[in-house]
């Protein structure tokens, strides 16, 4: 932070519990104020600007949940998250300290020892926000914080939280530090933040950013068609920052790749690694040469030379603990196994083998409240059991009416309680953000056309987009929404009498009403479908069949990158995935009358949750509650579970006689 302004007419005196003191400073989201808790330690509190809408606090609060997850090395550790007044505030530690922007613009670029510190430092930071599951999407100078005890990353995760909650179509980010597929493809992956830094590296050594900082339209033209300039950067940080500005993501390293380089590690093709320079710490002491520094900006010996020293001063102690904080904090998140979803582990990683050992899993979310409202669904006897702070809600339904020969599809109104008819035998899905429902043929047509084909229903104004799919005999099947809206994805089956195998998936870009299809290695026998991957930079599908089932990851052209064995059955009526993307469900592959919970980074198994005979996995309430259908129940219920397997709410009541398909067929929508 720059300096503590007063604060200004019509500014707030405290939020929630926080006494505010005084001003940070002001950016394009919101302005941040020193604050000081109950028992006077100060912390900063970021007000974000008023939403549009009532429920865009709500999202954008579920959004920022996973951001208190983000391990504090080299962060500015997110503490709380509230609203005042309909507009959400982010508490996070204060760091006392300039932004980098400032210090660059003030003081002149960094060199030297503290031009490494500040490039370790931020790595490590971005290796434990993109370990969380969590992409910065801004990483930018004025977002890096150079406080006594090294460099802190802020505001990770809050461009992609507004993002959703603001449902916008724009590009979210500071121009002269985006990667070129955020004004391209808006597919945001953690290699844009790999883009970013090397961006901010530039900056830092030389002044300047590495694709201008004059018009947007000549930034963007530079970022999609130029070369960087890259200015003072030298040596070994030069070349590093040279591969994160590739205009292909697939070039730029992985942060895990980086974070090795930056502190003397040598990596080869494979991802073994082959040498790690020798930390201060471990080596001898005496007389003889400086020390000269290494690529992660520690002292190190050079063949032949003398040992190195030390110096004893204090302010020398204090920046070698800075330094070996910053390496630590690296080593322990390297030594924690995948940086993201799909960093470590090639395909056939192998998780932990049979039912995993029941541990103890911290409740992330409240248990549910008590019910305070029923919804009726229509034509039925089955009834809804809803709460105001539910974080979804059943959106769409197609029921199947056996005695009159016909199938009725119906969507939720926005906003309320009613469903109304959209069609006769269809699958319907309503977009996270309230925009879109996806409508497709859940019976096709025995004369297909020469393209299998989805409709997009604008809710707001009825109007519809036909998109084709793929080109018949194959078909489109299985929806799933992107957690923004944006983007759906299907997939593509071949048929042949009634089975059908998968054979690829669909994206569908609302943006422009078009349909990237990619082919990939589903299995042979396979009609699970795909389903986005956490972060939904990727998807995931089921492998293969029998005792050996698992799961499998790939990119979106359809490249296998993981793979987890013998977990069991995955969900996919809803997501696998719990929403934060940390954690995912399976039947248990022994005893298959339980849910196995597997962390994604390890493949370890986190919980075992009883489910008893007669018990359906459908997928995630929370990340602390799963949703199972018990058909022992007459009527049939759909009801939370937490990790112990203990019911915490009834969600819906349905008769046997309209249970089967309807279970099936009834879709939730995150809100």
């Amino acid at each position: 932070m720059t300096g503590i302004d007063p604060l200004r007419t019509g500014d707030p005196a405290h939020l929630g519990p926080y006494r505010l003191i005084g001003r940070l400073g002001d950016g394009g989201q919101g302005a941040v104020f020193l604050a000081i808790t109950g028992s006077g330690e100060q912390v900063a509190v970021k007000l974000l600007y008023r939403v549009p809408d009532d429920s865009a606090p709500g999202r954008f609060l579920r959004e920022t949940e996973i951001l208190r997850q983000v391990s504090p090395f080299c962060t500015a550790q997110v503490v709380e998250t509230g609203t005042a007044d309909g507009r959400p505030y982010i508490v996070s530690e204060y760091i006392a300290g300039p932004t980098l922007q400032h210090a660059v613009d003030t003081g002149g670029p960094l060199r030297g020892g503290r031009l490494r510190r500040l490039a370790v430092g931020t790595m490590t930071a971005l290796a434990a926000i993109h370990r969380a599951g969590v992409v910065h999407r801004d990483f930018k100078p004025s977002n890096v914080l150079l406080g006594g005890d090294g460099p802190r990353v802020i505001d990770f995760g809050i461009a992609r939280a507004l993002d959703v909650a603001l449902t916008s179509s724009h590009a979210v980010g500071t121009p002269p530090y985006m990667a070129p597929e955020q004004f391209e493809s808006g597919l945001v992956g953690p290699e844009a933040d790999l883009f970013a830094w090397g961006a901010t590296m530039v900056f830092a050594a030389s002044g300047r950013p590495p694709f201008g900082a004059d018009s947007i339209p000549a930034i963007v033209h530079r970022i999609l068609r130029g070369e960087p300039d890259l200015g003072a950067l030298d040596g070994d940080l030069r070349a590093l920052a040279a591969e994160c500005l590739s205009k292909d993501p697939d070039r730029r390293p992985t942060t895990k790749d980086a974070l090795l380089r930056l502190i003397g590690t040598r990596v080869r093709p494979g991802g073994n690694l082959l040498e790690q320079g020798t930390s201060i710490a471990a080596r001898p002491t005496g007389s003889g040469a400086q020390p000269t520094t290494g690529s992660g900006g520690l002292p190190v010996t050079e063949p032949g030379a003398q040992p190195t020293t030390v110096p004893g001063g204090r302010s020398d102690r204090r920046r070698v603990r800075i330094v070996l904080g910053a390496v630590t904090a690296a080593a322990a998140l390297l030594a924690g196994g995948a940086i993201y979803a799909v960093a470590s582990g090639g395909i056939g990683a192998r998780a932990r083998s049979g039912t995993p050992s029941p541990v103890a899993v911290r409740e992330v979310t409240a248990a549910p409240a008590t019910p305070t409202k029923d919804v009726r669904l229509p034509r039925m006897n089955a009834v809804l059991h809803e709460n105001p702070g539910d974080p979804l809600r059943v959106t769409s339904l197609l029921h199947i009416d056996a005695k009159a020969g016909e199938a009725r599809t119906y969507a939720r109104v926005p906003k309320g309680d009613e469903f109304r008819q959209i069609g006769r035998a269809h699958e319907a899905l309503v977009s996270p953000d309230g925009t879109w429902t996806a409508l497709q043929p859940w019976i096709k047509p025995e004369t297909p056309g020469t393209y299998d084909s989805i409709k997009l229903i604008r809710r707001a104004t009825g109007e519809e987009f036909l998109v084709n799919t793929v080109r018949t005999p194959l078909q489109t099947f299985n929806p799933y929404w992107s957690a923004d809206g944006r983007r759906l994805l299907l997939t593509s089956y071949a048929t042949s009498g009634n089975s059908k195998h998968a054979v690829g998936f669909v994206v569908v870009d609302t943006a422009t009403a078009t349909a990237t299809t990619v082919s990939a290695d589903a299995g042979d026998d396979s009609d699970a479908p795909f389903m986005w991957a956490p972060g939904e930079t990727g998807v995931a599908h089921r492998f293969p069949s029998g005792v050996d089932i698992g799961l499998r990851l790939f990119d979106l052209r359809g490249k296998a990158v993981r793979g987890f064995q013998k977990v069991g059955q995955p969900s996919f009526k809803e997501s696998t995935f719990a929403p934060a993307g940390r954690r995912f469900a399976t039947l248990c592959p022994s005893p298959t009358s339980s849910v196995c919970v597997w962390d994604v980074a390890t493949g370890r198994g986190q919980a075992t949750v009883p489910a008893p005979a007669g018990t359906t996995l459908i997928g995630w309430f929370n990340d602390a509650h799963l949703i199972l259908a018990d058909e022992t129940k007459d009527p049939r219920q759909i009801v939370v579970v937490n990790l112990q397997g203990k019911v915490v709410r009834v969600l819906a009541e349905i008769p046997p006689a309209e249970y089967g398909l309807t279970k099936l067929l009834m879709r939730y929508t995150r809100t």
